[in-house]
């Protein structure tokens, strides 16, 4: 699933290229949006700016609307030139300008909102740890201080209603650099502890979103070694919580000929490959 780092990267090329833009036109690609009658309600309109609230995306407009989008698990966004064919597989919607297009794939939540309606599940967001009014280590600690003291620390951070922006991966990684035991309960967090969570969080989705590539806390000793992460494993999904602690326990026992790597663009990372398809000349923004 798209994290926070994923939104962030989105809104910002977005913005970039379609800030202050008059739409041309307004493309359906998905009878579930005939209802909502978004060419009509947009027609003339001007993108105003595009954001990003912890895994969703606020496409605002001159006349106060609201396109709200989450991508689930499978959505995406692509950023094109409005010169080229536009790609209609899984095309859920399409924002025309006279020199790009935002086109939002397969889904799955996508719905425009009138000036001054609230939408739903935005209220009950907890910190963006990537807002820049934000301090991730202090409102990461205060948010856990108040959750369930019972509830394993890899559920509460990935609750969007404690902190926005952490999935599986991030939480992964976030915790075994932090050298905090996934099943350890809320409430036998330090302070310190839950303050180093929530900025190695941000640190790494900051990262994210800055170069576009999958999340690197790990090089390899083996240069023919594919892994790049402590908690994941490669080409699947996140270790289960007991494989990710074994190994966290593991960690501390020994001195693994493993080398953490705290930022993607260390020099002596190989640099992550980033969204950009350079065959297609799009962006992928994924």
């Amino acid at each position: 699933m798209p994290e926070g780092q994923v939104s962030y990267r989105n809104a910002t090329r977005l913005s970039a290229a379609l800030a202050g833009r008059e739409l041309v036109r307004v493309e359906i690609g998905h009878p579930a949006l005939a209802t909502q009658d978004i060419p009509g309600r947009l027609a003339g309109d001007r993108i105003k700016i595009v954001e990003a609230r912890g895994k969703h995306h606020l496409v605002r407009f001159a006349s106060g609307r609201v396109l709200h989008s989450h991508l689930g698990m499978v959505g995406r966004w692509r950023l094109l030139d409005a010169e080229r064919p536009l790609p209609r597989g899984d095309l859920w919607l399409a924002l025309v300008t006279e020199r790009h297009v935002a086109a939002q794939y397969r889904g799955p939540r996508l719905r425009l909102y009138e000036p001054g309606r609230p939408i739903p599940g935005l209220a009950g967001l907890g910190p963006d740890l990537l807002a820049p009014d934000v301090d991730p280590g202090s409102a990461t600690a205060v948010r856990l201080a108040a959750a369930d003291p019972d509830r394993p620390v890899v559920d509460a951070i990935a609750d969007q209603r404690v902190v926005a922006g952490i999935g599986n991966a991030y939480r992964s990684e976030t915790l075994f650099l932090c050298g905090v035991d996934p099943f350890r309960p809320v409430g036998a967090l330090s302070d310190a502890e839950a303050r180093a969570i929530g900025a190695t969080a941000a640190a790494l989705l900051a990262d994210g979103a800055a170069s576009g590539g999958p999340i690197t806390t790990y090089r390899s000793p083996d240069p023919r070694s594919r892994e790049r992460t402590w908690g994941i494993r490669e080409g699947g999904p996140p270790l289960p919580a007991m494989r990710h602690a074994r190994r966290l326990r593991s960690h501390r026992r020994r001195q693994p000929e493993r080398v953490l790597v705290p930022r993607p663009a260390s020099p002596d990372v190989a640099t992550p490959s980033t969204s950009c398809d350079e065959r297609d000349k799009d962006w992928h923004l994924r």
